[in-house]
């Protein structure tokens, strides 16, 4: 059940519900885009997909930090308690 932390995380700190579900619903229909920016070739190298490698590293450091802030309360949730 850890994976629906990020999930939960944007309910939590969004105040508007709708807009919440809509965040929700963005991430999938955002990732499903990126395939189609770029040329891709099945035989080539899947590292020299710029715009691909850096939706992945924001995406995983995103879901990392709301993952990691879901467990934490809700007053120090977005910042991790560091500020």
């Amino acid at each position: 059940m850890v994976f629906f932390f990020p999930v939960f995380q944007i309910l939590l700190t969004v105040p508007n519900k709708l807009l919440g579900f809509l965040l929700m619903v963005s991430v999938p229909a955002g990732l499903l885009t990126v395939p189609f920016l770029e040329n891709v070739n099945k035989f080539q190298n899947s590292f020299r997909h710029p715009v691909a490698t850096t939706v992945f590293f924001i995406s995983t450091a995103v879901a990392l930090w709301l993952g990691i802030g879901a467990t934490l309360p809700i007053d120090k949730s977005l910042t991790l308690g560091h500020f």
